[in-house]
């Protein structure tokens, strides 16, 4: 961990200030006005630092509580003599720091630094004052606003004389780099925004709050990614910062704030029936609680979110039981107005000392599925559960079933299908979804259904049956077979939620890998619309999440899948961490498709991070590596790369053969990007061979599209062939897209390439269309057409460019008249990617002089004078325009 630094989101507000000081607008200085905390003095200090490393002479003035009733005294730690201070007459005394200071000007240019101005006494004030007026020196001024700052100090701002700066809190983005600095290493979304919401962006609360954290260990470094779940530790430091003495209130004045950090905002009736309305009136007049109207009621909440936290810090868990247990019941006797209250005050409940209320419990933990906190659900069924309500372990069964927890959920389930009597066909067939999706053993649950098949069946249970049979041909590749039995499972209209979404799951891959581009919105549309309205599948629409977007990637639905995508991620901040990793993946995928690199690279990582976190057992790991490792080859990246795919071959499950096409593109961009593209193109050429046999159009093409992006030469006229026979067959933008690629780079068709760059933009895929514009100008070099080859160069560069720095096989190749022979290319993509002679020698199964020679004419041919020089062409020749 680093020491963060305020200044981290300060850069717009530096800029200002350092013009301010420069006398632009005729100023002698600046006023840098704000809250305390938000990072003031460091903006000033940095002010005149880097005014004493150009030469100028700087001084620092602060003012304090203490020496303010003392004339003259921020200036007796100065460089000034103020010993003959009389402080019954001074001002002779003021003439002579004035003169002192100006004196110190003379020697060269000086720089004034005045700290919390609103704590001079009047005659520093008036020092202050009169040098501004003189512009004898540059003045750095710092203020608290809403202090009694002396007439003098609000005239510097008042007549003109000092450029006012008034500091606001860091934003939302400023906060998560400040933490992130602090760190040394990225911060996921959810964790950010707590610590902002904590802190409400104060630059000195934050930095004490991430020091607390890593302190107690409260948030810890997973996957890459440092991810804060745990309870807020706060320490005598933050107290300290936060002031108001929290730890010496006086009991019935804590009391309020005691119920309030475990409950808010709250009623003002029901938090005077607890703590007493006088003592409520004194702590709003104390400025620890803000009271305001709300749809005709007074509600009240702390005046800042770290007051509850630092009590908590404090306050004994036998104290606090009771505070619980005294709001529960008073809430217990209105009734709720939402499912919130519902589950706050089961929760109360829970963690108090009244009775146990299982009825309760499980109502709210209903509710707070519906709410996506599949953890407070679970300790909510459970206590409910522990009370002997059979119906709690039911839900605890399909809420573990729904997080992940597949090895828990199994054990449920096979007790519950075993036991159920009636429900037995029910249980069974959420046993099996539970063997697909969570343990990963498909062919154990085909046998289970096989099982239910063979005995009496009522056309509700058959529907539910096919709607997980569907799962095990879409995880098996059936997909006509998964697509046909998805369809009449959710046409019965007899099916129960949870397998309605399991039906829709099913089909948007069948769908997806068929090509069958018109059924995946109103798929998709029905499916969210019907979870967002139970409790059983509120959560499982971000894991149809991910399969929506494989199956938009399949057939160029590219923009639509952003676009949903980008509306479900607006409510990212407020999901748990398991929602969140979801969201996290699906915009991920989504800034992919599109070529927002970068983007992707960090959406991935914390959707990564979260998954490991929670230890879920879904498909969501190999998913994540899939992507990672595409995204750090794309990016040029090839340890990066080489790392995730390891973890890909790792945790991807053999029996999920859907898998297959993703973790063989992973693996050939991991080549690619290591400089072994003949081993890449064999690998995706390979998987699209079985794609083919086990009847997945749209996987295949993905192959072939990959495999015409890194130049494919000896198979090219197979691929152009089968391509077009493709893009008649799926009637696709995306098929049709690929056909003119791999035709255009067959023909070499330089506007053939640019015309496929621009179907491939039209459907938003700018990575693509970088590689395509990139090898037109390759085609365009070789015909001699210099100035159309410059434009399709820049085209691929600006592309290259937008996507966060695009370094792909194409983008890399040198766009010149005598372009590289296949063998030359593949060789200097090794060189680009740091191989040495040797390693590429062995890797070839050829001999180091003969590389030698490859090395050498490839030189020759792109301008190179040296094996660095080539490497650097490589890395940058798309960019340049070469």
């Amino acid at each position: 961990m680093t020491s963060g630094d305020a200044l981290t989101g300060r850069d717009t507000e530096l800029v200002t200030l350092r013009r301010a000081l420069s006398g632009i607008g005729n100023y002698a200085g600046v006023v840098i006005a704000g809250a305390a905390g938000v990072g003031k003095t460091r903006l000033a200090r940095e002010l005149l630092q880097q005014a004493a490393a150009s030469g100028t002479r700087t001084t620092w003035v602060v003012g304090t509580a203490s020496g303010r009733p003392i004339p003259l005294g921020a200036f007796n730690a100065a460089l000034v003599d103020t010993a003959d201070t009389d402080a019954a007459n001074p001002v002779p005394s003021v003439r002579k720091v004035i003169s002192s200071l100006v004196a110190q000007q003379r020697g060269g240019r000086f720089v004034l630094g005045i700290d919390d101005a609103h704590l001079l006494d009047e005659f520093s004030a008036h020092v202050v004052h009169q040098l501004a007026q003189t512009r004898e020196a540059r003045l750095v001024v710092t203020l608290r606003t809403g202090g009694d700052e002396p007439d003098a100090v609000k005239a510097l701002w008042k007549d003109g004389l000092l450029a006012r700066l008034d500091l606001e809190p860091l934003s939302a983005e400023a906060a998560r780099a400040m933490v992130e600095e602090e760190l040394n290493g990225p911060i996921d979304a959810r964790s950010a925004q707590r610590f902002f919401r904590l802190t409400g962006g104060n630059a000195l609360f934050l930095q004490r709050l991430v020091k607390d954290q890593v302190a107690a260990g409260r948030i810890r470094e997973v996957s890459g990614v440092w991810i804060w779940d745990g309870r807020v530790a706060v320490s005598q430091s933050m107290s300290d910062l936060v002031g108001n003495e929290l730890d010496r209130l006086a009991p019935e004045v804590a009391l309020v704030v005691d119920c309030l950090s475990q409950y808010e905002p709250m009623d003002v009736d029901i938090l005077a029936e607890v703590v007493g309305r006088e003592h409520l009136a004194a702590a709003e007049q104390m400025h620890l609680v803000t009271v305001e109207r709300s749809t005709g009621a007074l509600m009240a909440r702390l005046a800042h979110p770290l007051y509850g936290e630092l009590r908590r810090a404090t306050a004994g868990e036998m104290y606090l039981s009771n505070v619980r247990g005294d709001v529960a019941k008073r809430l217990a006797g209105r009734a709720d107005n939402d499912p919130q209250t519902t589950v706050r005050r089961a929760l109360l409940t829970l963690e108090s000392d009244l009775p146990p209320n299982p009825e309760l419990y499980l109502d709210a933990a209903r509710h707070t599925m519906k709410l996506l906190d599949l953890d407070l659900a679970d300790r909510l069924a459970t206590a409910a559960a522990a009370c002997g309500l059979q119906a709690a372990v039911e839900l605890q069964a399909i809420n573990r079933l729904v997080a992940g927890r597949g090895e828990v959920a199994e054990e449920l389930l096979r007790d519950l299908s075993a036991h159920a009597g009636t429900d037995r066909h029910r249980w069974t067939t959420l046993r099996a979804a539970n063997l697909i999706w969570m343990l990963g053993r498909p062919a154990e649950a085909s046998a289970v259904l096989a099982e239910l098949a063979a005995g009496p069946e009522t056309d509700a249970e058959r529907a539910a049956r096919l709607a997980v049979e569907a799962c095990v041909d879409a995880v098996f590749t059936r997909c006509v077979d998964a697509e046909e039995k998805a369809r009449a499972a959710l046409e019965s209209g007899e099916l129960a939620d949870i397998n309605a979404m399991v039906a829709a799951v099913a089909l948007m891959m069948a769908s997806g890998a068929l090509g069958h581009a018109d059924a995946i919105t109103p798929v998709a549309r029905a499916a969210l619309d019907r979870a967002t309205n139970s409790f059983e599948t509120a959560h499982m629409r971000f894991w149809f999440g991910g399969v929506y977007a494989r199956a938009c990637r399949l057939t160029g639905r590219i923009e639509e899948c952003h676009e949903a995508a980008t509306v479900l991620f607006g409510m990212a901040n407020d999901m748990p961490g398991l929602a969140y990793a979801n969201l996290a993946f699906l915009m991920g995928t989504a800034e992919i498709m599109r070529g927002d690199l970068r983007a992707a690279e960090k959406l991935l990582h914390e959707a990564l991070a979260r998954v490991d976190n929670h230890g879920i057992t879904t498909g969501l790991r190999p998913a994540c590596t899939f992507a990672l490792a595409e995204t750090h080859a794309k990016l040029g990246d090839a340890e990066a790369a080489e790392a995730m795919l390891t973890e890909a071959r790792e945790c991807a499950r053999p029996d999920f053969l859907f898998m297959q096409t993703a973790l063989a593109t992973a693996t050939g961009w991991t080549l690619a990007a290591s400089g072994s593209l003949k081993r890449a193109i064999e690998t995706v050429l390979a998987e699209a061979v079985v794609a083919r046999d086990r009847g997945q159009p749209t996987h295949e093409l993905s192959c072939l599209q990959a495999a015409v992006q890194w130049g494919a030469t000896v198979e090219l006229p197979d691929i152009a062939v089968r391509t077009r026979e493709l893009a008649v067959q799926l009637s696709l933008p995306l098929a049709n897209a690929v056909a003119l690629h791999a035709e255009s780079l067959l023909n070499g068709d330089g506007e053939g390439l640019l015309a496929a760059s621009d179907a491939y933009q039209a459907i938003g895929d700018r990575c693509t269309a970088a590689d395509a514009a990139a090898q037109a100008a390759v085609a365009f070099a070789t015909a001699q057409s210099r100035s159309r080859g410059l434009f399709a160069a820049s085209v691929s560069a600006q592309l290259a460019s937008d996507c966060g720095g695009l370094c792909t096989p194409a983008t890399r190749s040198p766009a010149s008249p005598t372009p590289l022979t296949a063998r030359q290319r593949e060789i200097a993509e090794m060189v680009a990617a740091g191989s040495s002679n040797k390693e590429i020698a062995d890797r070839l199964f050829t001999s180091v002089r003969t590389v030698e020679g490859h090395i050498l004419r490839a030189c020759q041919r792109v301008g190179a004078t040296s094996r660095g020089d080539l490497a650097r062409i490589m890395r940058a020749g798309g960019a340049a325009g070469l």
